[in-house]
C-alpha cells in the first residue's frame, strides 16, 4: 500500500473516530430548527477566486466549485487530529452527505468541498486518495489543494481563515496547523450565506440551511461530476 494511501486511510479513520456522535450533542432548545425556507440566509461575502489544483493535479479555479450548486466548503489538512477541528468537519460532511443522498431536494444539487491548508504535504496524489475513498453518489465530495503555500495565502485571507504553523523549541515546524474551524455555505451564485464554527456545525443544521438555499434556487443543479 502506498504512503499516500496510508495517509488517506489514516485521515479518514482519525476523522470518523475522533468526531464521535457526542460531538454533535446540542441543547434540545437549539436542536429545534425552523422549517427550511421559513427563514432567510443573507449574503455575507462573495466566495473569492483562487487558483487551485484538483485531485488529478489539474489547475482549476475555485469558482468551478462555488457556482451552480449549493456548496458546503471547509478548510482542512489531512494530518489534523484535533477532534474539534478537521475531524469534526469531516464527520459532519460524512453524516450530512448520507442524508442528502436520499433527499429529493438536495440529491444532485448539493456539493461538498474540502480545501487543504497544507499544500506542501497534501499533494494532488493525497487528495486523490481521499477523494477516491468518498467517491460515488449524487452528492460529490471534492478535495482541492494548492500549488504552494504562497499561492494559497490570498485565499485564506479573503475567507478570513487564519492559520499558524506549530513549531518546536528550535523553531522548526511540527506539521501541526493551528486554525479555527470554519465551514462556509455558498449559494449557486457564489455568495457565502452562512459560516459555521465548531459550536454551530452539525449535520442537521448544515442540511437545514442547504435545503433553504435549494428552495431559493430551484433551478440550480450540481455542476460537478460525482466521480
Amino acid at each position: 500500500m502506498s504512503a499516500s494511501r496510508n495517509i488517506a486511510r489514516a485521515a479518514i479513520a482519525v476523522a470518523l473516530a475522533l468526531a464521535a456522535p457526542s460531538a454533535f450533542a446540542v441543547d434540545p432548545a437549539v436542536a429545534r430548527l425552523p422549517a427550511p425556507g421559513s427563514y432567510a440566509l443573507h449574503p455575507i461575502q462573495r466566495a473569492p477566486e483562487a487558483p487551485l489544483l484538483d485531485a488529478q493535479g489539474k489547475r482549476t479555479p475555485l469558482s468551478a466549485y462555488t457556482r451552480g450548486a449549493v456548496t458546503a466548503l471547509g478548510f482542512f489538512y489531512s494530518r489534523c487530529a484535533d477532534p474539534l477541528g478537521c475531524p469534526l468537519a469531516w464527520s459532519t460532511f460524512h453524516e450530512a452527505r448520507k442524508e442528502a443522498e436520499t433527499d429529493p431536494l438536495l440529491k444532485g444539487r448539493l456539493r461538498l468541498v474540502f480545501v487543504s491548508l497544507d499544500p506542501t504535504r497534501d499533494t494532488p496524489s493525497v487528495m486523490r486518495m481521499l477523494e477516491t475513498e468518498e467517491k460515488g453518489g449524487d452528492v460529490p465530495w471534492v478535495f482541492l489543494t494548492g500549488a504552494s503555500e504562497g499561492e494559497m495565502t490570498p485565499l485564506f485571507a479573503a475567507m478570513g481563515q487564519d492559520i499558524a504553523h506549530g513549531r518546536d523549541r528550535a523553531g522548526r515546524r511540527t506539521g501541526a496547523i493551528n486554525h479555527m474551524l470554519k465551514v462556509f455555505l455558498i449559494d449557486p451564485e457564489g455568495w457565502v450565506r452562512e459560516i459555521y464554527s465548531t459550536a454551530f456545525l452539525t449535520p442537521d443544521g448544515l442540511l437545514n440551511d442547504a435545503r433553504t438555499l435549494a428552495m431559493e434556487f430551484p433551478d440550480a443543479s450540481n455542476a460537478v461530476d460525482a466521480r
